[in-house]
């Protein structure tokens, strides 16, 4: 496929003045440009920049038809189509020939974007707005209403407590975390802030929050990046600007295990898109990411064990301009899986880009399926074959070593792709195959040294469903086995029959094949549930999360231990609708109370710790005890009783809180 060289349709405002270069583009800048704050070490002034970037892109030109190519998209009698490119060649300039930063830092120093580019606002929006009344959705929720958000959240589970972020309001980071063998939950507490989605920009799923613990026990969450912000420059990563919005940030916890507060740490690049990480055998966490937008390399950050900080990233994929039409850019998207302690499985498919920013369905292309895989041991990646595969990884590269499905003259068009772990231990890639008549996951499989495609997925093969009434169920969404099976198999299900109800529930099976329904705990019209298992340290499957959507509500659950779990003041039947609850947090954290000014009988008061309590009217040396198993948000709340007895002899004292 191939996209044919159009006009740019970017009108931008003129603004500055201007001065052309050996390359032909006009060079903007301010006479009134902000003077640096700071003297730099080493500046560059306006003449010797311009020389040397009229030289770079002189002697690059010889061999690299990139620059002439966007040459041609400017409109000569339009001078803010000038400024545009500048900005897009910059940029290519600045990512494709690192030698060009230091000029241009050099240059920049001082200067705001604007003040460089004076290009109009960017048109990110306008958000959707929501109707007044939403749809009813089950009760059992753990999240407010959540519109425009496909994830179903990122889990972490330490022993018995489950840690779960997820994109929460105008796609800032929530988490929360459900203790298995209490049940009680703590949160959800809002992380931090993104820039993702603030003003008039509209709901962008791709700042969804993962999170990580490292060994001594702080919790790093990454999220909110789809590209970065027009301010943060030009990306050294990439040979793509910014046109979607968002930073990735990083946040770590304050304290070990604890969830309420967070900080920022300066360590990744703000431009990123998409985020997967994995905790490894050693406790080494890696964290895979597209290092900007779409014509953006993809890189691994690896933070060592016993820090909390990411090294400098590992670039695994670079994006090539295709040599006949250079304005195209064959670049890829990347999935990667852990598995095993020491090595992560990386799926991907070809992409098909543009620097025209063309994102339709005729060039939206997603072709073929890749397989390779990361020994954490020594830091090298091995195609399925063995063989050492040499970074970055280019288009010609992947296409020669890494190959698992080659889509080009087939039907079946691969959207997404996911390592798979079969008993075996070949490698394998699941692909969603889509065709005009079915879209389905399917998997390409390594056997005897070459790959065979379309293969059914693993546990599907003969499968059956039959619903409470014994009829048979064809359209199976998604299936989860849950522990060990004992002679018996029980799995959750979703899956949709011959009317289009969409159905949540809880199947049982004799031989792992033939099911049978025992529970239908939701059925739910015009509605999307998508399922994501919770695994444990054995790797076996003891809950799922559920992201529910019907029109503009949605919502995010966890099924555990039988039943939809929800923190307490949350009811966990019946209905709702557009309402959250409100919430309520007790002032009993640091193991007590002290009021504003105490009066009447005060046992438990402690004058040492921050006055947080409002109604201190407490009697008897039982009036005050701390209570975790009933807790509303945070660790303790407080059990009041009520006597009439000497309780004065217990005023002030601070043991009484225990």
């Amino acid at each position: 496929m191939k996209i044919k060289k159009k006009a740019t349709i970017v009108r931008l405002k003129s603004a500055g003045l201007f001065k052309t270069t050996a390359f032909g583009l006009a060079i903007s800048f301010l006479t009134a440009a902000c003077a640096p704050t700071e003297t730099p070490k080493e500046t560059i002034s306006e003449n010797d920049f311009y020389t040397q970037r009229a030289a770079l892109i002189a002697k690059y030109s010889k061999t690299d038809n990139v620059f002439s190519a966007l040459r041609a998209q400017i409109a000569p009698s339009d001078p803010a189509s000038h400024q545009y490119w500048q900005w897009r060649v910059d940029q290519y300039l600045y990512g494709q020939y690192p030698e060009y930063q230091q000029i241009y830092d050099g240059f920049k120093e001082g200067k705001k974007f604007e003040n460089i580019y004076p290009l109009v606002k960017e048109d990110l929006g306008p958000k959707k707005t929501l109707p007044d009344a939403l749809p009813k959705l089950p009760k059992g929720h753990f999240t407010e209403n959540l519109p425009g958000n496909p994830h179903r959240g990122w889990q972490y589970l330490d022993g018995d407590t489950l840690y779960i972020t997820y994109q929460g309001k105008l796609t800032d980071p929530y988490v929360a975390s459900y203790n298995l063998v209490t049940q009680e939950w703590k949160g959800p507490f809002k992380v931090a802030e993104s820039t993702l989605s603030k003003g008039d920009r509209k709901i962008d799923s791709h700042g969804r929050p993962i999170i990580e613990m490292d060994t001594q026990g702080y919790l790093h969450i990454v999220y909110g990046g789809h590209g970065g912000e027009r301010e943060d420059g030009l990306n050294p990563l990439s040979i793509d600007t910014p046109h979607a919005g968002g930073r990735m940030l990083h946040v770590v916890s304050k304290k070990p295990y604890d969830i309420s507060e967070f900080k920022y740490v300066d360590d990744i690049t703000p431009f990123a898109s998409y985020t997967k990480s994995y905790k490894m055998g050693n406790g080494d966490i890696y964290l895979f990411t597209r290092a900007g937008t779409h014509k953006s390399p993809w890189v691994y950050y690896k933070m060592p064990a016993g820090t909390k900080r990411f090294e400098k990233p590992v670039i695994i994929t670079w994006p090539t301009p295709q040599s006949d039409e250079p304005i195209n850019v064959d670049t890829f998207y990347i999935n990667p899986l852990k598995i095993s302690d020491t090595e992560i499985a990386i799926s991907f498919l070809w992409h098909e880009c543009n620097f025209l920013e063309i994102h339709d369905k005729e060039t939206y292309a997603r072709i073929n399926a890749y397989y390779m895989r990361l020994d954490t041991t020594s830091g090298l990646f091995y195609n399925a074959q063995g063989e050492n595969i040499d970074l970055p990884v280019t288009i010609n590269v992947a296409n020669d070593k890494m190959l698992a499905f080659n889509s080009t003259d087939k039907e079946e068009t691969p959207f997404g792709t996911s390592p798979v772990i079969l008993k075996s231990g070949q490698p394998a890639v699941a692909y969603e195959a889509r065709t005009k008549a079915y879209r389905e996951w399917r998997m390409a499989a390594f056997n005897n040294g070459q790959w065979q495609h379309s293969l059914p997925m693993p546990g599907t093969v003969n499968r059956t469903l039959k619903d409470e009434e014994n009829k048979s169920i064809s359209n199976i969404l998604d299936l989860v086995v849950l522990g060990t099976p004992s002679g018996k198999h029980t799995a959750v299900t979703v899956y949709r029959d011959a009317n289009g109800t969409t159905y949540f529930s809880t199947v049982e099976s004799s031989n792992g094949t033939d099911w049978k329904v025992v529970n239908a705990h939701l059925a739910l019209d015009n509605t999307r549930i998508q399922m994501e298992a919770i695994k444990d340290d054995a790797g076996l499957n003891i809950g799922v999360i559920l992201n529910i959507k019907k029109g503009a509500a949605q919502r995010l659950y966890l099924w555990h231990d039988g039943e939809f779990q929800r923190p307490g003041q949350l009811a966990s039947t019946g209905v709702d609708g557009a309402t959250d609850a409100t919430l309520f947090h007790e002032s009993f954290e640091n193991g007590g109370w002290n009021a504003a000014s105490p009066r009447g009988f005060t046992p438990g008061l402690d004058n040492s710790l921050a006055k947080n309590f409002m109604f201190n009217q407490l009697q008897t040396d039982s009036a005050f005890s701390l209570e975790q198993s009933i807790v509303r948000s945070g660790d303790y709340s407080a059990k009041l009783y009520w006597k009439h007895k000497t309780p004065a002899s217990y005023n002030g004292d601070p043991q009484k809180n225990r």
